[in-house]
C-alpha cells in the first residue's frame, strides 16, 4: 500500500472538511447521506486523527488552534456515530449537530486566514 505524502495527506483533510458545516442543511437527503454519513465519518476517523493533525502542524500545515479544533470536530462526529442521533431527522434539528457544523465552518476560515486558496492549492502539492 502506497503511503500518502504530506500534500495528500493535507488535501484529504480539506476534503474532509468541504464535508462539513451549515451549509449541510440545505442539501437533499441523498447528498446528505453521502457527504456526512459516508464521507465524513471515513475522514475524520483517517484525516482528524492525532498522528495526521500531528505531522500537519509539526509541517506548518496547520496551527495549534487548527489542531486543537479539527480533533474537537473528529470528538464530537465520533461521539454520536452509531446513536440515535446518526440520521437525517437528528442531523437537521439536534444541537449537536449544529455544533459540529458551526465548528466545521470556524475551522474553514481560520484556515483560510492562515492561507490562499493558491497557497493551499500549493501545499497539496508537497511530498
Amino acid at each position: 500500500m502506497k503511503k500518502l505524502t504530506l500534500g495528500e495527506k493535507f488535501d484529504w483533510f480539506i476534503d474532509t472538511l468541504e464535508k462539513s458545516g451549515m451549509f449541510i442543511l440545505e442539501l437533499p437527503n441523498e447528498e446528505i447521506e453521502t457527504f456526512i454519513f459516508e464521507d465524513l465519518i471515513v475522514g475524520v476517523t483517517s484525516f482528524f486523527s492525532k498522528n495526521n493533525l500531528n505531522e500537519l502542524k509539526a509541517n506548518g500545515f496547520i496551527n495549534d488552534d487548527i489542531e486543537k479544533n479539527a480533533y474537537l470536530l473528529r470528538e464530537k462526529v465520533l461521539i454520536i456515530d452509531n446513536t440515535d442521533l446518526w440520521n437525517i431527522s437528528s442531523l437537521r434539528n439536534s444541537s449537536e449537530w449544529l455544533d459540529i457544523f458551526k465548528l466545521a465552518d470556524e475551522l474553514k476560515i481560520k484556515l483560510h486566514e492562515k492561507w490562499s486558496d493558491e497557497e493551499i492549492q500549493y501545499l497539496k502539492t508537497m511530498s
